[in-house]
């Protein structure tokens, strides 16, 4: 998909504002509007940008009045592409992920679960990071494969002293500038993290029945909306298909990161138990 930036004063919500979808972040602020206009495609981030494709095309037009390309591009490939991607007939999980031996290992999650942090230690012990906070996915008589999708790697101040220095600032001046779709892989499991303060135990991973899983990953599903019924349809037989194929954990931990390095160990051992 192309990007093209124009400067204009199209930073306010269009015409239509009457059908535009606020969309919530999980502590209930706005953050951005999505909207359908006959077969335009919009997503308008107050005060910064709107962005506009189509379910057909490969250009996406960005409207803004700040001069900050770096910042819409940024915009651009962790809000808008996503959106992008899921209308035109993939899935996306909110979710970072590594590639293992076994094929890519994603870990969904609400903010702040860890998501970045576990698959960035992972990083660390020898797999490659394959995304950050977005997994797009598509079934086909293979199976649910991952596809790649360029993104910036982020880590929060207080988890990136975990790490060696050099590492951190490596991952900080990443910029993966490939087109989406440019890799492929099986995606070979889906680790749902939760935080317990309550939990007996540091760590405790459990595989989720087909009928919990379908439940819980569709909990972190990322969608444009509104969408037409169609679509709908599709998403819904994709997801089954998903947790039919695919296997689904939950990693439930007691929350602080003096346990990361037992979480680690934990992964890492169910990852190498499901590539052999």
């Amino acid at each position: 998909m192309r990007l093209s930036i124009q400067r204009a004063g199209a930073t306010a919500i269009p015409p239509w504002e009457s059908q535009a979808e606020p969309w919530r972040d999980y502590e209930g602020m706005i953050y951005a509007y999505g909207q359908v206009h006959e077969n335009e495609h919009w997503m308008h981030l107050p005060g910064l940008a709107s962005f506009r494709f189509s379910s057909g095309g490969d250009d996406i037009a960005a409207f803004t009045n700040d001069k900050q390309d770096e910042l819409v591009l940024e915009l651009y490939r962790r809000r808008v592409l996503p959106m992008a991607v899921q209308v035109r007939g993939r899935e996306v999980l909110h979710a970072s992920a590594v590639h293992g031996p076994a094929g890519i290992v994603t870990f969904c999650g609400i903010t702040q679960s860890g998501k970045s942090t576990i698959a960035f230690g992972l990083s660390q012990r020898g797999y490659s990071l394959w995304a950050d906070d977005m997994v797009a996915f598509e079934v086909s008589d293979r199976g649910a494969v991952g596809v790649s999708l360029p993104f910036s790697p982020r880590l929060r101040k207080s988890v990136a002293e975990l790490f060696d220095a050099d590492a951190t600032e490596q991952i900080y001046s990443r910029h993966d500038a490939t087109p989406p779709g440019t890799h492929k892989a099986p995606l070979a499991m889906v680790c749902i993290l939760r935080k317990d303060a309550a939990a007996a135990s540091p760590v405790a991973i459990r595989r989720l029945s087909s009928a919990v899983a379908f439940a819980t990953v569709l909990d972190h599903a990322c969608c444009f909306v509104p969408q037409a019924d169609e679509r709908k349809r599709l998403m819904v037989r994709q997801y089954l298909e998903l947790v039919a194929v695919t296997p689904i954990f939950e990693i439930c931990f007691q929350p602080g990161l003096t346990n990361f390095p037992l979480i680690l160990d934990a992964v890492e051992r169910l990852l190498n138990s499901t590539a052999r």
